[in-house]
């Protein structure tokens, strides 16, 4: 259950229960894009059980919904704003902050969190880019995720146009120092 605060009187408000229980790949797979005279348009063709919490969800989040279904490559990019409550437009507000990627690793419970932070160490926009633990991951596994977790980040980056988180998300740096923790941490009877 989540709760926003009102500007207003100060009164805590519930978020609905569309905003907290669809998600936008979920509302996505019920969806198809048309193309009519106007341009594109996203029409939901769903008819089940709740069907008027999807189609609430499609007309508040139409704009981002186009975007999803024309650019399926980007559904990280997507769930992550979503997940963390961002919006290209509140991403842009960080365009020329110094940003870095943060790397959190817990040894007794093997939990590897990457998300972005400012020069403080100070977790910024909500959720994280990455969360696994390590000992459930072969190293396969666990290197596509530290790939897709650079690329959210790019895609972040390239959402806010901060250049230096960027050039952050491309370092190798990154790759190695998350290796090591990988090659430390990892017990070595999981498959390789």
């Amino acid at each position: 259950m989540e709760f926003r605060q009102e500007l207003e009187t100060g009164l805590l408000k519930q978020i609905g229960n569309t905003e907290t229980t669809l998600k936008i790949k979920e509302v996505a797979s019920k969806c198809r894009l048309l193309k009519t005279d106007n341009g594109i348009k996203v029409e939901l063709s769903y008819t089940g059980p709740n069907a008027s919490k999807y189609l609430q969800y499609v007309e508040k989040h139409r704009e981002e919904l186009t975007n999803y279904l024309l650019h399926p490559d980007d559904a990280d990019l997507y769930e992550w704003m979503e997940t963390s409550h961002q919006s290209a437009i509140s991403l842009k507000k960080h365009e020329k902050e110094k940003l870095i990627l943060y790397v959190n690793f817990d040894p007794d419970t093997n939990i590897i969190k990457t998300g972005i932070a400012d020069e403080n160490v100070t977790m910024k926009l909500g959720a994280p880019l990455m969360k696994a633990n390590i000992q459930e991951m072969t190293r396969r596994d666990f290197k596509l995720a530290v790939y897709d977790m650079l690329l959210l980040a790019d895609e972040i980056a390239l959402q806010m146009g901060n250049e230096e988180l960027r050039k952050m998300a491309n370092i190798e740096m990154v790759k190695n120092y998350l290796s090591e923790i990988y090659d430390k941490f990892h017990d070595a009877t999981l498959g390789m």
